[in-house]
């Protein structure tokens, strides 16, 4: 590998919301570029190496078949904003008191206060660029070199120096649709002059041309399979599966047209010969949409065998594909079914790139893990807390006004402990948890609580030793 000169950063905790400061040191080798590729809304069984489906995937099966894939994965949180903030920050999004895709002041504080990912490799020497969805600065855009759209931490002030894609959290996907750039610290609009998973496809190989001589960071967001429910027919007329209906024919066409770009930024890693110096990691922010959640959010999206959906604790709502493809430091092929989550993105990249951060991180370092220097698992527990809303109850509310409630979740080796729709504020946990054997069990079916009470005990008591940590939700809480 052609030696360089790189930067280093150590990071030091300032005050109790984890703020770090940059020292810079030296070191003689380049670390490695760093790719992070997330979909959205995309079905667990709906990508080859995760299940069996009628959707081809050669891409993503390469991708897996080159690194190792974690079976055992999980997103902080069943929803957009919240799934993303964790990811980026390695932190449970509750720290930042942000439960649901709100965007006021109040529920963004703490969160603009975080370092995230692109902060600390930027502040390492890396180029930091972010394609696709943002979705962290409130849910509209921003009117052409204004910020007054961008209300709480616009991409530039997050760490990423290049940022093109949709700003909130859903668009059109047929060319023309509004798009925006930064350039030189101000917005611009322009028109996707192609489909919008190819026009991301498109600017992701870009930026890695433009950035070979490295490191780089790219943060390749795709807001596909996300509705609106859109396709080109070239993906459509490849899905050759007979009997499926037309609306799942259009969503296996969308995870089709990812699949073709993730090849795309593959290849642009092996034409300028990064394939093997380039850490990548791919996953989803949360479990697919399916039929049963929220109407603008459905799309047919697959989980099985797990129960539930986005905007669910179940497994069906957090657990997601999840694949570390780095040739020479990650088994190819191989399969690892500790308890991983994408908050171990963040540490997992920066350790990979030799910066230390001594901020309090809720993620770990994968790499050990995946290449056998580390037994066991990397979370002894993981815990989710997550604003749902209950079915409306005529009688208090009216029929067409649902409420908001708690859903909480915690795994623990092979058990999880669910406890649903809880009242959003007040001490009265009125339903029990229930306990399933995910080993034996894994769409949570058969409730096991009667059968292992000192077991439920434990588990309730460490997931409430983990809920005094976070932070009580701030702001409002806004509609799905």
């Amino acid at each position: 590998m052609r030696e360089c000169l790189a930067l280093l950063v150590v990071l030091v905790v300032m005050g109790g919301c984890g703020l770090w400061e940059p020292v810079v040191v030296r070191a003689a080798d380049r670390p490695p570029n760093v790719v992070v590729i997330l979909t959205d809304d995309m079905g667990y069984a709906d990508v080859g190496p995760f299940g069996v489906s009628e959707i081809p995937t050669p891409h993503i099966d390469r991708l897996a078949a080159e690194g190792t894939r974690c079976t055992s994965a999980y997103a902080a949180a069943p929803i957009c904003v919240p799934s993303r903030m964790a990811l980026l920050t390695g932190r449970y999004h509750q720290r930042f008191g942000l439960y649901s895709n709100v965007y006021g002041v109040a529920a963004n504080r703490i969160w603009l206060e975080q370092k995230t990912l692109a902060d600390v490799l930027g502040a390492g020497g890396y180029r930091t660029g972010v394609v696709g969805k943002w979705h962290l600065s409130g849910n509209g855009g921003t009117d052409e070199g204004d910020l007054g759209g961008f209300q709480y931490g616009p991409p530039h002030q997050r760490g990423f120096a290049e940022f093109v894609g949709i700003f909130g959290g859903m668009d059109d996907y047929r060319p023309g649709s509004s798009l925006g750039r930064l350039v030189d610290g101000r917005y611009e609009r322009f028109p996707a002059p192609e489909y919008l998973t190819d026009c991301f496809g498109t600017e992701a190989c870009d930026f890695i041309r433009r950035h070979a001589a490295g490191p780089f960071f790219l943060y390749l967001a795709f807001n596909a399979p996300h509705a609106p429910l859109q396709a080109v027919e070239e993906d459509r007329a490849a899905v050759v599966a007979e009997g499926i209906s037309p609306t799942r024919r259009t969503y296996a066409a969308m995870v089709r047209a990812i699949d073709r770009n993730v090849g795309r930024v593959m290849e642009q890693l092996r034409e300028a010969g990064l394939d093997r110096t380039t850490l990548t990691v791919f996953l989803n922010d949360n479990g697919g949409g399916g039929n049963n959640a929220a109407v603008h959010t459905r799309n047919t999206a697959r989980n099985h065998p797990y129960r539930g959906h986005k905007f669910d604790v179940w497994e069906g709502g957090v657990r997601v594909p999840f694949i570390v493809h780095w040739p020479g430091r990650v088994p190819a092929g191989g399969t690892y079914d500790g308890l991983v989550t994408a908050m171990d993105v963040l540490p997992t990249c920066i350790a990979a790139a030799n910066v230390v951060a001594a901020a309090p991180l809720d993620g770990v370092d994968l790499l050990p893990f995946l290449d056998g220097r580390r037994e066991g698992s990397p979370h002894d527990s993981l815990c989710w807390k997550q604003v749902v809303w209950e079915r409306p109850n005529e009688r208090r509310l009216g029929p067409n006004a649902p409420r908001p409630a708690y859903g909480k979740a915690i795994r623990r080796g092979t058990w999880k402990a669910v406890r649903q729709d809880q009242p959003f504020s007040g001490d009265d946990e009125s339903r029990p948890w229930e306990l399933y054997d995910l080993t034996r069990d894994p769409a949570e079916l058969n409730d096991l609580a009667s059968e292992f009470p000192d077991t439920v005990r434990e588990l309730g008591a460490a997931f409430a030793a983990w809920e005094v940590e976070m932070t009580p939700p701030l702001g409002g809480v806004k509609g799905r």
